[in-house]
């Protein structure tokens, strides 16, 4: 497999982790679910040639993710 269908692959993996990581209602779970989360973006950089570069990347993506997906499940009792 090539290192982009990988990235791609890992990116997309990490990004759903992130959205599920949103519906956690204990503040206590949501943070370890995180942590290790954020720690998997390092580990699954260290393949590439620049691991720094593509773990601020994989963190991007898994943060973008949750915020987006936290803000809808907050928005959700307003809505109902």
């Amino acid at each position: 497999m090539s290192l982009m269908k990988r990235y791609a692959e890992e990116s997309e993996a990490l990004a759903d982790r992130a959205a599920v990581a949103a519906w956690i209602e204990d503040t206590e779970e949501r943070f370890e679910v995180l942590r290790q989360l954020y720690e998997d973006c390092h580990t699954a950089a260290d393949i590439y040639a620049h691991p720094a570069a593509v773990a601020e990347l994989f963190v991007n993506t898994v943060s973008r993710t949750f915020f987006d997906a936290r803000g809808l499940v907050v928005s959700l009792p307003a809505l109902v």
